[in-house]
């Protein structure tokens, strides 16, 4: 890690292994961490000697034992138990989805401050949980032009599919809390501590819609003032109508009557930069 001065060292509590790692803050103003976990010689003897399906069930039943080299470590807030809670409930619902359209939970922990709490009565610590490091950016730190991408729109398409069939609203659909790994092959959706259950008669269409206005303001501000030399995104990049895919929702689901090829063909209406 680099930057010493946002490096905290954390004390981990996790399961059966307790370890203490270097954790640089993510966001200023969040308790978000990237931590690092030292090696265990434990995993390495069981990757190297037990057969597959052996290490697979091990890796199951004692996660803390098989982390990565690099974790995310979200602390609970003080202020905020109740949606911490509801991360960790929404984590659990989504489990079928977890390493692939969400990041894995590895599982709650113990985290200690040993630097905060030296001088304290109280010595206990703050539950958090540890969540998979996702190789990728963030949907709104990508460049306009890719925001239009066909694909990427199919990838959000189907990752708010896959929410619907699985009953859960997102609740803070911004571009920020959407990921897109460093191959471009899929979207990944993090931060559910305003997510809540999806009524049976209901669909994500809001949501989705809400994106796509978000990726249209973004193209349109582009167009509008373009730096000197920046080429901005062109018609032919985005997909026309008869392109777009209609989107499939679990059997038995009612579709609210929302025209994703009219949301998206909007996106084709933004005005070329001056050639």
């Amino acid at each position: 890690m680099e930057d010493n001065e946002n490096i905290e060292i954390k004390d981990i509590q996790f399961g059966f292994r307790r370890f203490q790692a270097p954790a640089k803050r993510i966001y200023a103003n969040r308790h978000v961490f990237l931590l690092d976990v030292p090696p265990n010689p434990i995993a390495s003897w069981v990757s190297s000697w037990t057969p597959q399906l052996l290490r697979s069930w091990l890796e199951r039943l004692l996660p803390e034992w098989f982390l990565p080299a690099t974790v995310v470590l979200k602390e609970r807030k003080p202020e905020k138990a109740e949606e911490y809670e509801n991360e960790i409930d929404t984590y659990q619902r989504l489990y079928p989805l977890q390493g692939q359209y969400i990041p894995r939970m590895f599982g709650e922990v113990a985290s200690y401050n040993p630097s905060k709490t030296r001088y304290r009565i109280s010595k206990r610590p703050t539950p958090a949980i540890l969540l998979e490091k996702v190789e990728g950016d963030s949907l709104h730190s990508l460049p306009p032009e890719e925001l239009g991408d066909p694909l990427l729109l199919d990838q959000l398409q189907d990752m708010y599919r896959l929410l619907t069939e699985n009953g859960v609203v997102h609740g803070d659909a911004k571009l920020h809390n959407f990921l897109r790994d460093r191959m471009g092959k899929r979207i990944v959706a993090i931060d559910f501590e305003l997510s809540h259950p999806l009524p049976d008669d209901v669909t994500n269409d809001n949501e989705l819609e809400t994106l796509i206005i978000e990726i249209e303001q973004r193209r349109d501000a582009q167009s509008i003032g373009p730096a000197p030399g920046f080429s901005t995104c062109s018609k032919s990049n985005l997909p026309s109508k008869d392109q777009l895919r209609p989107v499939q929702f679990t059997p038995g689901r009612r579709t609210e009557p929302t025209n994703f090829a009219e949301w998206w063909a909007r996106l084709a209406s933004v005005p070329s930069s001056a050639s």
